[in-house]
């Protein structure tokens, strides 16, 4: 029997200092072990010294549940902690709701674009 790659949790791109964090979709989508071992290899990334910035786009989600999303807080947490910037950009109006919602909106702004929230962490 052939075994297939399974369908990623989280897609990331490396821009430079800036990690473009792409969820792809909620846990329930994915099998426990999965959002396990996707989330915590996301941390080791995050914890990558040549990264400093993360930028988490939304665009191919129209819905997170609370395991994704506390995934994604703890790499913006660390972010944090090591003196970067981390922001949000291209959610949907219901992903924008949602993070209005749970208030990370105060913490971690949204941007329309990839391009305008990469801007601002450079900034």
């Amino acid at each position: 029997m052939a075994m297939h790659d399974p369908k990623k949790v989280f897609k990331v791109e490396r821009h430079g200092d800036v990690l473009v964090v792409l969820p792809q979709g909620p846990a329930l989508d994915f099998r426990y072990q999965e959002v396990h071992l996707e989330s915590n290899a996301l941390y080791r990334v995050v914890d990558e010294p040549q990264l400093k910035h993360v930028v988490v786009d939304l665009g191919a989600v129209n819905f997170v549940d609370s395991v994704i999303i506390s995934s994604i807080l703890r790499v913006l947490t660390r972010v944090k902690q090591r003196g970067g910037k981390a922001v949000f950009c291209c959610g949907s109006e219901n992903m924008q709701s949602v993070l209005k919602c749970i208030k990370i909106g105060k913490l971690w702004p949204h941007f329309d674009t990839r391009e305008e929230a990469i801007e601002f962490v450079h900034g």
